[in-house]
């Protein structure tokens, strides 16, 4: 199969960029590919909204990079942050334009929410369900173009590279098994996070590092990986996987944390409370839990007024009532859960890679922007911005196809397929090792022991691999097996604390 233009993955990202490139090239093929159904992935999970300067008689481009650079601990490129926030405006107009809807007050202007790390409401929102309104509507616009085709159920298993080129991917048919190689003149990897890495995530179950894991394979630059950031107020319920978001826009209204035996602490970690950065909060919920050996604390919503929950919250109201939970007297348990990696595949202010016609864009791509820790209700905006980027500098210059069909992929339909359960077992076993060692919180004798425990666990699955049949749930398993390698060697590689990094042991060196 050929195609001119390649996007692997199917939220905000990658979606975004099909639209700018079909508006662009109208005769040229988009082919979005995706491993389960068009609206599965991170995108349609965000809560919160999207970070944009729209109130300049309260706020300015100046506020929300300060805000940005602050959040990041010193690691954000200063010149990523100031293109991103002055680009914001342009690229939220266009997403408007697409038929996208955003809560408005009594005067026809954006109702904007306060989430933590920012100095003023800058995040516009859909209730609390963002990022469904987006992807719903990306979707919608999508539809009227016939050059873009979705290809639902398609596993990118490997790129195709050679000499320093991408040429596509070898992808594997979830329904009939067969591997396919698909051929591109430019490919986006925008497949989104790491969160099944981990044992107690926000992200979706599609969410297993597919991106980071194929360009690292093809020596792809990735960075920063030891900067994986942990949303604070995930409801703990330890029989629901992904882990349901309690947005960050309650602690906004609010809302206020308090430990199992009802005492505030925010105020002892930070002076902006319960709306310091994510990486503070998390870190002070997690101190709160070892002290108290229960494992979670509670986020009280009485403060908050009951018309204010049903208007904004209404999807957290609907999740709490069916768990028994009234938010006008009851509190929310919550824990910390991997939310979002800040770093991933490097890329210029175009999202190119070190590949030559491969793009990243998302959160599988490190821009700069991030730093050592997202500011909230950044991530989106991220997206559409280089999203952008991408489709702009791929639709400038398209090269011919020239590669040879031999060897890109083998059907594996004679093999023997694997047990399941000894792969679910293993991915058990990935899982509560980087929870348990990797965590909020580390120091370098946990470090070490997950050093160990992966590098066994990946020559195994490498070996297996090799000879049986390249299941999805295998597949997946070599993706998060690789990724976690990752996280482990960088987060041993830093000696400073940064962000949502902290490694106990480089406290008391610091001391």
């Amino acid at each position: 199969m050929k195609t001119e233009y390649l996007v692997i993955g199917s939220g905000i990202a990658g979606l975004s960029f099909a639209l700018k490139v079909a508006q662009y090239q109208t005769e040229s093929k988009i082919t979005i590919i995706t491993k389960s159904y068009e609206a599965d992935g991170s995108t349609k999970h965000a809560q919160g909204g999207i970070a944009v300067v729209s109130d300049f008689n309260n706020d300015s481009f100046e506020n929300h990079i300060n805000d940005t650079l602050l959040a990041g601990d010193g690691l954000c490129n200063p010149n990523i942050v100031n293109f991103v926030v002055e680009q914001a405006p342009i690229r939220f107009k266009e997403l408007i334009s697409y038929g996208t809807d955003f809560d408005q007050d009594n005067k026809q202007e954006y109702d904007l929410a306060m989430e933590g790390g920012h100095s003023q409401k800058r995040i516009i929102h859909k209730q609390d369900c963002t990022g469904l309104e987006i992807v719903e509507s990306l979707l919608r616009r999508i539809k009227s173009y016939k050059n873009i085709q979705i290809i639902k159920h398609l596993f990118a298993i490997d790129l195709i590279v050679e000499k320093g080129s991408c040429f596509g991917v070898i992808a594997k048919d979830v329904n009939t098994n067969k591997i396919r190689n698909i051929l591109a003149k430019k490919t986006l990897l925008a497949t989104g996070g790491i969160g099944q890495v981990f044992q107690s995530t926000t992200n979706p179950l599609v969410s297993t590092a597919d991106g980071i894991a194929m360009a690292k394979r093809v020596d792809v630059k990735i960075s920063d990986m030891e900067f994986v950031q942990f949303h604070p107020t995930a409801l703990y319920n330890p029989n629901q996987t992904p882990s349901f978001l309690i947005s960050e826009a309650a602690r906004g209204k609010g809302a206020i944390l308090r430990t199992v035996n009802g005492s505030r602490f925010m105020q002892n970690y930070h002076k902006d409370k319960e709306l310091a950065t994510r990486d503070i909060v998390a870190r002070a919920i997690d101190t709160e839990t070892k002290k108290t050996n229960v494992n979670y604390v509670f986020l009280d919503c009485s403060t908050i007024p009951e018309r204010e929950i049903e208007k904004h919250f209404p999807n957290i109201k609907k999740k709490c009532e069916e768990l028994g939970l009234d938010l006008s007297t009851d509190s929310i348990p919550v824990m910390p859960a991997a939310h979002f990696v800040c770093g991933g595949i490097n890329t210029d202010i175009n999202g190119r890679t070190n590949i030559n016609n491969l793009y990243a864009c998302g959160e599988c791509a490190n821009t700069g922007l991030n730093g050592a820790n997202r500011l909230a209700s950044n991530s989106l905006l991220e997206s559409l911005v280089f999203s952008h980027q991408c489709a702009m500098d791929a639709t400038n210059s398209i090269e011919e196809i020239s590669i040879s069909f031999k060897d890109l992929g083998n059907n594996d339909i004679n093999r023997k397929e694997y047990s399941h359960q000894k792969i679910q077992h293993m991915l058990f076993g990935i899982k509560n090792v980087m929870s348990e060692n990797v965590g909020v919180l580390t120091d370098d004798k946990l470090l070490r022991k997950a050093y160990s425990f992966i590098t066994n666990m990946q020559e195994k699955i490498e070996v297996i691999y090799q000879e049986y049949k390249a299941s999805i749930a295998l597949l997946e398993l070599r993706n998060i097996s690789l990724v976690s390698y990752l996280i482990i060697q960088q987060s041993l590689e830093r000696k400073e604390n940064k962000g949502v990094f902290y490694n106990e042991n480089l406290v008391k060196l610091q001391l």
